[in-house]
């Protein structure tokens, strides 16, 4: 290699492995291996393997702390379960491209031959294509020996001691009344076999089995044997099937309590997965935060077994607390006191956790935890602490609880938002369009009174009575357009913003329609207007805005259409509703343009008949008006060619007074 040369190490796919235990040089290979992932910037994983078997509570506190040394150095928790660490360890990292293991040096020795191999031995030769990390220990752990068997035992209670008494009791009152019966002493042997594994099925640990399997020697011995009470006999093999009944007796009751507390492993994790797979799903169809937090909560509920308090951000300060209870029969005043609201918001004022089981307000009745990300708290969640407290995975559960509210509502405030964002975009380019259509549209109107009227305060004189009256109606229909297009800005206005103050009446259609036509422009005279319309159609409606709507939907007939064209407005009772519709014979509206007519400034490029420019407001008002009387217009096609714009009002009860 060539000086200046450098190989630059491909860690994109590194993923490194820490092994978890209550051992107390744990946190050693911790930070190595948490030093290793940071300067290889590999995936980091700390793995737990549980089997099972009790563990004291010096180890139990060990253990949480080096979970959360774990977590605090960047690395994924991860826990399995099995009686073969080494095999677990091995099947995890295979399934999950782990590159390198770090482990410690294991303190066990091998004395003889015939030793056991130890547990990193083992797992080098299940791993043997993955690197592993051996850590040196450099500690001296003469003080500390992991016990083995009996001490994993738990203490005996009166009701499972009871129950194993009862148990064989009963095994040895069969075995007398099989004895009468002249069946063989095997048949007895199995009745006793039944007995320890029903012992390890109904009682707690192996203690029970293992004492259950010595009992029932005894009780084989001193009651179904020749001489009967008493632990002599007279059959020369006896002792040894009392030596082969007490080891498969002991083998039997251990595979069955290892089996059983397998199994309640299994169910256990089970169960939390289920948790958070139904806090996902449920988070997901939320629809305020309030929603997230009482799913949050419920699941809370489930998982922990115990009354949950929430306090949710508002207005940027912490919100009175909600409390969800389990539906037992708790004490939660002591949750509420001011003491622990100043908890909470301690809590949300610094996105710490505080309370029980931590070391700031460590008398608190809850432990407190803030729903956060990053910078940004959402809630706090309260959960009630007693002399129940949950284990390293049970809190890592309840962290990946909290962490999926917090997302939600991180998401959900995303959502909110990018909705304001777009909002605010509409509005200012409505704000445009009206300010371009203004600025451009209303001027040649302006213009034409401004020229008109010019013309006759300096020429007045000069010009003859029909030109002036030209003049005159030539400055009558640019300002009735300019009235026309300011009423359907206000009304539009005063629809969109909620303050257009509705007033409804049964009102008679042909009524209406023919007031509809005495407010049309002066130059419907040259179209030809038919009215066709039901006898007694009583509608129920705000006349002011159907008139607006008739009133533009005739205009934009007569805009669109030539001289002499014919527009009709039919009236109809359809399916217990009015029906209205304004046809036209024009050259009808272009399928590119049908779904943006009713958009408001959309003026399309269909050419108008007279020289003013529509602003591209009538027909959206109409569509806004219709709507608030819980209707819709709709625009066909009319045969051979043209259009129909048509629409439905309620129809109003007729009550005849004799």
């Amino acid at each position: 290699m060539s000086t200046g040369e450098f190989v630059e190490l491909n860690t994109e796919n590194e993923h490194i492995l820490v092994c978890l235990s209550s051992s107390p040089s744990n946190e050693k290979i911790i930070r190595t291996a948490a030093k290793m992932a940071r300067d290889m910037r590999a995936r980091f994983t700390a793995l737990y393997v549980q089997t099972g078997k009790r563990e004291r509570e010096s180890d139990k506190r060990r253990l949480e702390a080096h979970v959360q040394f774990a977590k605090e150095s960047g690395a994924e928790i991860v826990m399995t379960h099995g009686e073969n660490v080494p095999v677990q360890i091995a099947e995890y990292a295979h399934l999950s491209n782990v590159t390198k293991i770090v482990i410690g040096q294991s303190s066990a020795k091998r004395n003889h031959f015939f030793s056991k191999q130890t547990l990193t031995e083992k797992l080098i030769e299940a791993v043997p294509d993955i690197d592993i990390h051996i850590i040196p220990d450099a500690m001296n752990l003469d003080n500390y020996r992991k016990p083995h068997g009996a001490v994993y035992v738990g203490k005996p209670t009166m009701k499972d001691s009871l129950l194993t008494l009862f148990i064989f009791a009963v095994c040895t009152l069969i075995g007398l009344f099989i004895q009468k019966l002249q069946f063989t002493d095997t048949n007895i042997v199995t009745i006793y076999i039944l007995g320890v594994l029903l012992t390890s099925i109904l009682t707690d640990g192996y203690l029970y089995s293992i004492g259950g399997s010595v009992l029932s020697v005894f009780l084989f011995c001193f009651f179904l044997t020749e001489p009967r009470m008493s632990f002599q006999t007279y059959a020369v093999g006896y002792p040894v099937t009392f030596v082969i009944m007490l080891i498969s007796s002991v083998i039997t009751g251990t595979l069955a309590a290892k089996l059983k507390t397998h199994a309640r492993l299994s169910a256990q994790s089970a169960f939390r997965t289920q948790i958070l797979f139904d806090t996902d799903r449920l988070l997901q169809k939320a629809k305020n935060d309030t929603d997230i937090l009482s799913i949050t909560c419920t699941q809370l509920i489930k998982l922990l077994d115990r009354s949950i308090v929430a306090y949710v951000v508002e207005d940027d300060e912490l919100s009175a607390p909600y409390i969800f209870s389990n539906k037992k029969k708790e004490q939660t005043e002591d949750l509420l006191t001011s003491r622990e609201q100043e908890i909470a918001k301690w809590v949300y004022e610094n996105k710490q956790r505080a309370g029980a089981t931590t070391e700031r307000f460590k008398d608190a009745q809850c432990l407190y935890l803030a729903i956060c990300i990053e910078d940004n708290v959402y809630g706090v969640i309260a959960i009630p602490v007693d002399e129940y407290t949950f284990d390293s995975f049970e809190y890592s559960i309840l962290l990946s609880v909290i962490n999926e509210c917090a997302l939600a509502m991180e998401n959900k405030k995303n959502i909110m938002e990018k909705e304001k964002i777009s909002v605010l975009a509409k509005n200012e380019q409505l704000r445009a369009d009206l300010l371009r259509a203004i600025s451009h549209d209303l001027r040649t109107p302006l213009c034409s009174i401004s020229g008109n009227a010019d013309m006759l305060l300096n020429s007045g004189e000069r010009l003859d009575d029909i030109t002036k009256h030209q003049i005159y109606t030539d400055i009558y229909d640019d300002s009735e357009w300019l009235i026309n297009i300011v009423e359907n800005l206000l009304s539009i206005t005063r629809l969109n913003d909620g303050r257009l103050k509705l007033k409804f009446t049964d009102q008679l259609l042909d009524e209406v329609i023919a007031e509809s036509l005495r407010h049309i422009s002066r130059k419907h005279e040259e179209y030809q207007i038919i009215t066709e319309c039901d006898e007694l159609i009583l509608a129920h409606m705000d006349v002011r805005l159907i008139l607006q709507v008739l009133i533009n939907l005739v205009d934009n007939a007569i805009k669109y259409t030539p001289k002499g064209s014919t527009i009709r407005i039919c009236a109809m009772n359809e399916n217990g509703k009015a029906k209205i519709q304004v046809e036209d014979n024009g050259p009808g509206i272009c399928d590119e343009m049908k779904p943006h007519i009713f958009e408001m400034f959309y003026t399309g490029k269909n050419t108008i008949a007279d020289s003013h420019r529509s602003l591209g407001l009538g027909l959206a008002l109409c569509r806004s008006i219709i709507e608030v009387h819980n209707g819709k217009l709709v625009l066909e096609d009319n045969t051979p060619h043209g259009c129909i714009f048509s629409f439905t009002l309620p129809l109003s009860e007729v009550t005849l007074n004799e």
